[in-house]
């Protein structure tokens, strides 16, 4: 398998893995930001929704709007919670319709 390949089956593992409740608001709350104009990263879905019930849920769900056209990268930024240690943390925005 390429790397691609790879990563695309970890992120269908992780979408089946994860409940749908959860999904579901992720995926709303991500609609209704790039809606809004604003840009926004992982770390304000988060403070939304919760952590995610599976580690890379979240990333998952991010790759699904980026495939779907919702959204784009509109750069970068480092993290602010601790936690994540002030890695890259991609920045993103609604794509205009």
């Amino acid at each position: 398998m390429t790397g691609t390949e790879l990563r695309d089956h970890g992120m269908a593992l992780v979408n089946e893995a994860t409940p749908d409740q959860w999904k579901d608001e992720a995926d709303s709350l991500i609609v209704s930001m790039a809606r809004s104009g604003t840009e926004f990263t992982a770390e304000d879905v988060r403070a939304w929704v919760g952590n995610p019930p599976k580690a890379n849920a979240m990333g998952a769900r991010f790759m699904a709007a980026l495939r779907s056209g919702i959204i784009q990268r509109a750069g970068w930024k480092h993290a602010s919670r601790k936690e994540a240690h002030a890695r890259a943390l991609a920045v993103y925005k609604g794509v205009a319709a």
